[in-house]
């Protein structure tokens, strides 16, 4: 028995499937042709769900790791980074101020 499953659709999802409508065959229904092309996904990708847990840099983290980090990651996690940096800061220089003292 066929199953019927509804989608919510992004924008960015919605150019896609507009993308698959104008190359797949006029012979092969959507759903197949969307079935078809996630069954090749997860044979030769990774499951992009199951996304594994990167382990998080520490201070110890050789300096390179962090630049690759720092070069690749993403706006919004570099804007992240960047917060979480200056409130270090605030409490190391507060830390040197108390041992200076």
């Amino acid at each position: 028995m066929t199953e019927i499953i509804c989608l919510s659709v992004t924008p960015e999802a919605s150019k896609v499937f507009e993308e698959l409508r104008k190359i797949k065959p006029d012979s092969t229904s959507f759903s197949k042709s969307l079935r078809l092309i996630v069954e090749d996904y997860i044979k030769n990708k990774s499951n992009p769900i199951l996304i594994p847990k990167k382990e998080s840099l520490a201070l110890n983290t050789k300096i390179e790791e962090w630049r690759k980090e720092i070069n690749e990651m993403e706006v919004e996690d570099f804007i992240k980074l960047q917060k979480k940096i200056a409130q270090i800061n605030n409490l190391v220089n507060k830390r040197v101020e108390k041992c200076l003292r």
